[in-house]
């Protein structure tokens, strides 16, 4: 068979392996010639989306090979109704908020996000180590993928059908195309703003032997990519209820704390609390430096005993190692001590002062994530009519596999000696947080200074993360011709999930040389070690900076901020702290000997360590940070599903035109059982090192010394999901489809947690969060009407609106609660503290998962693929624009209020051109500012859990490639061509939470293909 143009770039690999329709032949050899380029790619897509039965769309894998996004979920986004996640968590010890690569990670489809959208390989479940039921795209290359089918309405015979979509991703096989099959690809990745180029390489070899009885294909692939963020973070946006003056200059006043000054006057508890008000705790400047490596294999092997009997084996493997190193400057508040506040007209604090420490950060943030799955596939043609298949398949899913650490070392200086006076003012539009003042004694020439800067906390974490799935179907097929066939089968999934985490905040550790040291004034008579917190540290250490010139492009504000930020390795710092020694045994000044004392009980008395929590937790500091297990993290799920289905198809003719029928139903039943640990508070102490922060202990058994007792919950539930879809060919290019179906989505891991825990928090920040094991699924009545005219080669025009009735959406709801009376311990060393006697109402907020209300989510969705001609020219368009019911209602402070996520108008754009060899494709996708989810870092306001929002944002990318010969190929694109940022807001949109400047990303390549 010739190709007129070879698969482009490293996704070649793949497309080479796709079954291949004929478009032309030649009369004279009966040679079938194939169009590979951007127009025979885009023409399969139209292909498939005409001929499904449901509502779906595809890529095959020409696009994502010739125009290389940097993954599947950058291809995935050019589909309509689909938008992309660019932001990310912080990995492992980060506590810099919400960053951003740039790199598209998860989908939301219709309006749902990732965790209402079900992932397949091959048509079975992944295993994911992310710790929810969201898959992380990222961590999939397109170098050998064969297609991706977004199934926005359900097919019974693959999934319950989640409520967003199902999206399956296939690899290519032996069998897919006889004979020897070989490609490679080499190419070179640079971002300008990080100026390092790393190499990304793929190759896909595949032959079969024995008159194409036996096949074996083996594929890899390996990147590594190096970037650079620049980003401001606000951690949160905490709400409480103050007091308000009718002055230019409003004060805060909440219910904890003191009482600031307003025009020199000081305000006094009779005021009353009536305003709504919001203020930042966190304030953070960080550069971030990024390098991700990605390994990929795949293994498969095909054997075909005889014609009616075919056996598959496959292996797949990826691992991705992300590592982070983040530096900045941060700062924290309260609105006990914030001075010359002033509100706007929402009750925003839009400008204050309070005298406060100083915070330099250097953090080491690793994330690792590993797959790997393996099955057996069987089919049987037992008659010309009748098929079976056995399908098997193990995936693991891991997080940190290795028990990497991640480290958040604090170093700076204090708020004694020096009376650093800060400010944070908030700008409205596209303008950064800026401090207003800064410095020692508020110099800010004198702002990194490493005369000054002693330690502070130790936050270093450690998540781990196994998902397994085991999965077994047996499927049955029947086919009486062209217009009639049926599908029944059942299938049997049973999903292991363990998650636990280990952190310094458990065992206190990250208290243990906190304080800034005594040239912060923290010290003012070393030999009196009561009175010191926090040590000197070799100021060669801090001996370089990072510049905040240009620091987010587009954004007004850099410079506002400090011209220069400290930027130190954060290892040599504690390797240099657990060089003092053992503080139990050897006199270190300004080591807070007592910050990790065992535990006690309500009369003071010392009892054993608990047996419950390895690594130190309740015991002393001895001068190693190990961080230790939190019970409160620790959640296994078991979840086993039993499904039966059956599935008909056929044709038939509706006023002589031509209608496709197919019904399916699919019964599933779920059975659940969480197991958690619970501990029980029994006392607050106030930290020695950091006044502003409680300890919390809890109720040990003395007979056992442990603090926790398992819980475990059972849970089940089971459902009927019927679907039916119909195509109605009007002409020969006209079609008009209606779909009807109920699909479900399963509730969020997380929020499975039978236990409650305690955070130890801030004073006037004390948290409390509990899981729900009795959720139920998210279900959804689905309606989709549209029209498809595919009025010439290449070109269509399509028109769908759909309706989703979803019930038992999740919420969270939060209420204040008090404990006690309880242990409350105020800072009392050297001597013993003990609670005897001191007894407080500590107020806190506690959340927990409920299933709320329903709501409607609906929207239009159209489509334009034009091609003209024989020109090389095209053109694709789409846009989607969603709407609910229920939409967010920024004023309501109701602590249970609901507003459904993820729905935001988004377009894409693309021009292309495909002739003689050459290919170039601008592409540009739009997505309006929409609500991502409920929560922020900080989670203590008063008014409920507080929103996140992400703004409006437009990326624009290039690819471009030439066929120097049937066999080798030179690429070259551009991602983000227009610098463009990620940014999010809080309730009003100039609550900023985070800004992200990511930069750009080429790629120089070439692809060999025999």
């Amino acid at each position: 068979m010739a190709w007129i143009r070879a698969s482009l770039f490293s996704g070649a690999c793949a497309a080479a392996m796709l079954p291949v329709p004929a478009t032309a032949q030649d009369q004279s050899t009966g040679e079938v010639v194939v169009v590979t380029g951007i127009r025979g790619s885009l023409q399969r897509s139209l292909d498939i989306k005409r001929e499904s039965t449901g509502i779906v769309d595809a890529i095959s894998s020409e696009d994502i090979g010739k125009f290389p996004d940097t993954n599947l979920a950058e291809a995935m986004m050019r589909i309509p109704g689909v938008t992309v996640t660019r932001g990310r968590g912080t990995a492992s010890g980060g506590t810099g908020g919400t960053s951003s690569n740039g790199e598209a990670s998860e989908i939301t489809v219709r309006g749902f996000g990732p965790t209402f959208n079900e992932t397949l390989f091959d048509g079975r479940r992944v295993a994911t180590g992310t710790g929810d039921r969201a898959f992380d795209f990222s961590s999939v290359t397109s170098d050998y993928v064969g297609q991706i089918a977004i199934m926005k309405t359900p097919d019974a015979s693959v999934s319950s059908g989640a409520i967003g979509a199902t999206i399956d991703i296939k690899f290519p096989k032996p069998f897919d195309k006889p004979g020897l099959v070989a490609a490679a690809s080499f190419s070179g990745q640079i971002s300008p703003e990080r100026g390092k180029w790393s190499p990304n390489g793929s190759f896909l070899i595949s032959d079969t032997f024995a008159h194409d009885t036996i096949g074996i294909l083996v594929a890899g692939s390996y990147s590594d990519t190096e970037t650079r963020q620049n980003h401001i973070n606000i951690q949160g946006w905490e709400g409480k209820m103050a007091a308000s003056q009718d002055t230019p200059t409003s004060p805060i006043v909440s219910r904890y704390g003191n009482y600031p000054s307003v025009n020199g006057q000081i305000l006094g508890p009779q005021q009353a609390l009536t305003t709504p008000t919001w203020f930042i705790q966190d304030y953070g400047i960080y550069h971030e430096l990024e390098q991700v490596e990605r390994k990929q294999a795949r293994v498969v092997l095909q054997w075909r005993p005889t014609d009616a009997l075919e056996i598959t084996v496959n292996d797949n493997f990826s691992r991705d190692n992300d590592h982070q190193a983040q530096y900045g400057y941060s700062v924290w508040f309260n609105t006990g001590n914030m001075q010359n506040v002033q509100l706007d007209k929402n009750g925003t604090v839009v400008n204050f002062q309070q005298t406060t420490p100083t915070d330099f950060q250097g953090q080491y943030n690793p994330q690792i994530l590993q797959f790997n799955d393996y099955g057996l596939n069987i089919k049987w043609n037992a008659s010309d009519k009748l098929t079976f298949i056995l399908d098997y398949d193990h995936a693991d899913g891991w997080s940190n596999p290795g028990g990497v650490v991640g480290a958040d070392m604090d170093v700076g200086y204090g708020n004694g000696a020096d009376n650093a006076v800060l400010g944070i003012a908030i700008q409205n539009g596209h303008g950064l947080p800026v401090p207003t003042s800064y410095g020692p004694n508020n110099d800010k020439s004198q702002f990194v200074n490493n005369g000054l800067i002693g330690s502070h906390v130790l936050p270093m974490t450690m998540g781990k993360n196994l998902d397994t799935l085991n999965q077994v179907k047996l499927e049955g097929i029947w086919t009486d011709s062209d217009a009639l066939s049926f599908k029944f089968g059942l299938q049997y999934v049973a999903e292991h999930k363990n998650q636990d985490s280990y952190s310094t905040f458990v065992n206190n550790q990250w208290q243990a040389y906190s304080g800034y040291g005594p040239a912060s004034g923290n010290c003012p008579n070393p030999a009196d070690l009561a009175n010191c917190h926090g040590v000197a540290l070799p100021q060669d250490l801090f001996s370089k900076t990072f510049s905040t010139k240009d620091f987010i492009s587009g954004w007004t504000g850099s410079e506002n901020l400090p011209a220069n930020i400290l930027q130190y390795d954060p290892w040599p710092t504690i390797s240099y702290l657990q060089s003092l020694g053992n503080p139990q045994t050897t006199v270190i000044p300004g080591a807070n000997t007592h910050c990790c004392d065992l535990p006690k009980d309500s009369l003071g008395n010392t009892l054993p360590a608990a047996a419950g929590l390895p690594q130190n937790a309740g015991r002393p500091f001895t001068g190693t940070f190990i961080p230790a297990f939190d019970p409160g993290s620790h959640l296994v799920l078991q979840e086993k599903t039993y499904s039966g289905y059956i599935q008909s198809t056929f044709k038939t003719e509706l006023a002589k035109m031509p209608l496709r029928v197919n019904f399916g139903v699919r019964y599933d039943i779920t059975q659940e059982t969480m197991a958690g640990l619970q501990r029980v508070v029994q006392s607050f102490t106030q930290q020695s090192g950091d006044l502003t922060s409680w300890n919390v202990g809890y109720v040990t058994d003395p007979s056992s010394a442990n603090d926790v007792s398992p819980v475990t919950k059972d849970h089940s539930y089971q459902y009927l999901l019927p679907n039916i879809d119909m195509t109605l060919s009007v002409t020969d290019n006209l079609d008009l489809r209606f779909n009807a179906s109920r699909t479900l989505t399963r509730p969020p891991i997380i929020n499975l947690n039978p236990v409650t825990n305690v955070g130890a928090g801030r004073l006037g920040d004390v948290t409390a969060s509990s899981g729900n094991p009795d959720l139920l699924p998210f279900l959804s009545d689905n309606l989709d009407v549209g029209a498809q005219w595919y009025y010439s080669e290449n070109s269509y025009l399509s028109v769908d609106a759909f309706v989703k009735a979803v019930d038992n959406f999740v919420i969270t709801q939060s209420k204040g609660q008090t404990y006690g009376p309880i242990g409350h311990c105020i800072d009392t060393h050297p001597a013993p503290c003990t609670f005897a006697g001191q007894t407080v109402e500590v107020p806190y907020t506690l959340s927990q998962p409920v299933n709320g209300p329903a709501a409607n989510v609906y929207g239009l969705e159209i489509a334009w693929q034009h091609v003209f001609g024989d020109s090389g020219f095209g053109l694709s368009i789409n846009g989607t624009i969603v709407g609910t019911n229920k939409p967010y209602d920024q004023h309501n402070l109701s602590v249970s209020g609901f507003s459904v996520t993820g729905l935001a108008d988004s377009a894409n754009f693309m021009v292309f051109y495909d002739k003689d060899g050459f290919q170039a494709r601008l592409a540009a996708n739009w997505q309006d500012t929409y609500l991502d989810h409920f929560g922020q870092i900080q989670n203590g306001s008063d008014f409920g859990t507080e929103p996140t929002f992400v703004n409006t944002s437009w990326n624009l990318d290039f690819s471009t490639s030439y066929d120097f010969t049937e066999h080798l190929t030179a690429y070259f694109s551009a991602a983000n061509l227009t610098d463009a940022t990620y940014s999010t807001h809080g309730r009003f949109s100039n609550q900023v939470l985070d800004v992200v400047d990511y930069g750009r990303k080429f790629i120089v390549g070439v692809h060999y293909k025999l």
